[in-house]
């Protein structure tokens, strides 16, 4: 579901530039799953899928499957559409040193939603 994020895209692309001095790693939860994320200079390098034993990492998203798979639509429900809106529901939880989530934020709903399908253009 997230390995997607270490692949080329040119989405993912024009990010890095808005997060170059970002140097980070974070855990996407699936509470099934977990996704270790590492992003250096505002790309991501690696993405790990889980389980792990004793991960090193600053912060984690936690949300259920269906509630991402729903973030993931390519036109959410109102929301399901950005990650704060799902912490406002209570379906998703942060933990951990927030600091680079929250002075990135804006690079990260982006690089999430990058994740999703992108309707063809007739």
């Amino acid at each position: 579901m997230f390995l997607k994020l270490v692949e080329k895209d040119e989405r993912r692309e024009t990010l890095s530039e808005m997060a170059r001095y970002l140097n980070t790693n974070f855990i996407i939860s699936t509470i099934d799953t977990e996704y270790l994320v590492n992003i250096e200079k505002g790309s991501v390098t690696t993405v790990q899928e889980g389980p792990f034993v004793m991960p090193s990492y600053n912060f984690k998203l936690t949300a259920p499957k269906d509630e991402w798979l729903k973030f993931l639509q390519p036109i959410p429900q109102p929301g399901s559409h950005d990650i704060i809106a799902m912490l406002r529901r209570k379906v998703l939880k942060f933990d951990g040193d927030l600091h680079p989530l929250m002075s990135h934020l804006l690079y990260f709903k982006l690089l999430l939603a990058s994740l999703r399908p992108q309707e063809k253009e007739i």
